[in-house]
């Protein structure tokens, strides 16, 4: 019992020598060729487009919405074609201009409360959110929770649509993190899962949403 006492005790203070041998050596400052400057961003429009590209990159979908009448048109061609039968949203003032209840209602669309009942929601088809901030870079939406939208909008329901508005862009994961800083958690989406098998075959969705959507809302 005693040499196993003591050859523990041996490895362990290898284990805390060679820490703090670590902790204390200054760290190298990055190469100048591993330094980049923060992304500058584009003209709203340019960041627009880009983001709508970087989307569709991502197997999503992604449109610009001009109006009430342009969002219920898209409404009803996203329900025809992901054929929605339930839907879940929270509030939020970029929906108040659009009405989103009542065009899902006369669409057939059974609406949902989305509290904390996980289990309902995914049995759900839709789950829609506004997104907090979007990276045109990447083709990403930050969604906080902290905001009173719950997280498990964008994850347990068959379809994810994300409403962002032009003033939500940001350069880079910079200012993402940045506005996010001291949240509790919050969601970075880039488009549904992609997993593959041994064979290499590509297969969307296998955790979280089948189908992701952006619309750019102004």
């Amino acid at each position: 019992m005693s040499s196993h006492l003591s050859a523990r005790e041996t490895i362990l203070g290898d284990v805390r020598r060679a820490v703090a041998a670590y902790a204390l050596s200054p760290l190298e400052p990055l190469p100048a060729k591993a330094q980049f400057a923060p992304r500058k961003a584009g003209s709203p429009e340019e960041e627009m487009e880009r983001m709508i590209r970087e989307v569709r990159r991502l197997s999503g979908q992604a449109q610009r919405i001009g109006g009430r009448d342009e969002f219920a048109a898209a409404m009803a061609g996203l329900v025809r074609n992901e054929a929605v039968r339930t839907a879940a949203f929270s509030d939020h003032p970029l929906l108040e201009p659009y009405g989103v209840a009542e065009i899902l209602k006369d669409l057939g669309v059974r609406l949902l409360p989305p509290g904390p009942d996980g289990r309902r929601l995914a049995e759900c088809d839709l789950g829609m959110t506004v997104a907090d901030a979007a990276i045109p870079e990447t083709g990403t939406v930050l969604l906080r929770t902290t905001k009173g939208q719950a997280d498990h909008l964008s994850i347990l329901p068959r379809i994810h649509l994300a409403l962002v508005s032009p003033a939500a862009f940001l350069p880079d994961l910079h200012q993402a993190f940045a506005l996010a800083k001291g949240d509790r958690h919050f969601v970075l989406v880039s488009g549904s899962s992609r997993t593959a098998d041994i064979e290499k075959v590509l297969t969307l969705g296998v955790h979280g949403p089948k189908s992701f959507h952006v619309w750019i809302c102004g």
